[in-house]
């Protein structure tokens, strides 16, 4: 194997990127110095046009426009697939310091994303991917979409199937589409409803605009689970509602048959301000990468493309105002309140929500439980529906709620 970082193998980079379709494309009109720094010494790569021009084994004498700073170990994590740009760059989770124009670098992040995914692919021998996870399996119910109104807000679901009432909620950037499996999948014995949040899809957006807070989410979906006429319910969430369904269950501890957190915590500080603001510029490039990023090894690539689909159906503002509600989420303290069964169900694919996250929500919880879908990321019900949607049934079932 070439040795990683030396010389060598930062012109077979050079060669690994010129030949790449998809950031040539991106980098077209792209043109900066990117200089790489570890204890070992720094190099840097000139980029003209989609192509790198020139590699230098040393500081460019004429300067860098955008800096990539960490210890030599985490450049080691990147180029073996451990870390990519999003996570080593994300403050707590990564060691990499963006520096110089980091306006530019996020400005052009699909340039900077597709360069660190190519670090993995200089090295001679590539790792097998895992089988994928097994397709759906539909129950064949009619899906109906319905509006009604909550708090003066025409608001859009979709439901399939009799018996009693699971209603999901979605993540950040998304719609009731993310459901489509768990709608297909669940209504054989379950009434399964999905909804657009306020601002999303067919939903129109609030007064003021988005919500930037999950309580404002969790008072929002109490009115509609009351205009439902729903009794204790199973509630589902993911993501940003993965974390608002358990404050839904701190708010009413009596409310609810079941609670299942799909990539959720009771505190999700790790979304950073700069992040947020370059979201509002240009969030359609930032959520078509991150998507990427969050997405496990053994999700197909028809459904990994539904993945950046899917979350490019929002605005870029809607995806920034659900963000800032999910950075500045903390339940912590409630959590002993909490009654019902709640099940933690993670993707072990999933670098946001770590198994720390996950552990410690457990902790504040009594008696809930951890899943854990192996090869898959940030979005399972749309990774890996079926095992998704028998370990929901699974926990449901334990629970006497059938």
């Amino acid at each position: 194997m070439t040795e990683t970082l030396s010389g060598k193998w930062w012109e077979l980079l050079a060669e690994e990127l010129n030949t790449d379709a998809r950031w040539s494309e991106a980098a077209r009109w792209f043109q900066a110095r990117i200089e790489f720094r570890h204890e070992s010494g720094a190099v840097s790569l000139d980029v003209r046009g989609g192509k790198v021009v020139s590699v230098t084994d040393e500081p460019s004498a004429r300067g860098a426009d955008i800096l990539l700073s960490a210890p030599r170990a985490e450049w080691d994590r990147v180029v073996n697939g451990q870390t990519d740009w999003y996570r080593g760059t994300s403050p707590g989770l990564g060691e990499i310091t963006l520096g110089g124009d980091t306006v530019l670098a996020m400005r052009n992040i699909k340039v900077m994303w597709l360069l660190l995914e190519a670090m993995k692919r200089v090295r001679e021998e590539a790792s097998a991917r895992p089988e994928p996870s097994p397709a759906p399996r539909p129950s064949g119910k009619e899906i109906i979409g319905r509006y009604i109104d909550v708090n003066g807000i025409r608001t859009y679901y979709e439901e399939a199937g009799e018996g009693r009432p699971i209603i999901c909620f979605h993540a950040a950037s998304q719609d009731s589409l993310m459901y489509r499996h768990v709608l297909d999948g669940l209504s054989d014995e379950y009434r399964v409803i999905a909804v657009d949040a306020p601002g999303h899809c067919k939903t129109l957006v609030p007064e003021g605009g988005p919500f930037e807070s999950l309580t404002r989410h969790a008072e929002f979906n109490e009115a509609l689970i009351d205009a439902l006429g729903l009794d204790k319910p199973a509630i589902v969430g993911c993501s940003m509602a993965g974390n608002m369904v358990l404050e839904l269950a701190a708010r009413r501890p009596d409310g609810y048959s079941a609670v299942i957190s799909s990539e959720g915590a009771d505190y999700t500080p790790t979304v950073s301000e700069f992040f947020l603001d370059m979201l509002k510029v240009d969030g359609q490039q930032i959520l078509e990468c991150w998507s990427q990023s969050l997405t496990g090894d053994r999700t197909p690539a028809d459904r990994a493309e539904e993945v950046v689909w899917q979350i490019q159906r929002n605005t870029a503002k809607v995806a920034a105002a659900d963000l800032t509600g999910y950075a500045g989420f903390d339940v912590r303290d409630p959590m002993h309140k909490v009654t019902a069964p709640v099940l933690l169900l993670a993707g072990d694919a999933d670098w946001l929500v770590y198994p720390d996250q996950v552990n410690s929500t457990q902790s504040h919880i009594q008696g809930s439980e951890i899943a854990v879908l192996a090869g898959t990321g940030h979005y399972p019900m749309i990774e890996n529906p079926y095992e998704y949607n028998e370990a929901v049934r699974s926990f449901l079932h334990k629970n006497d709620y059938k």
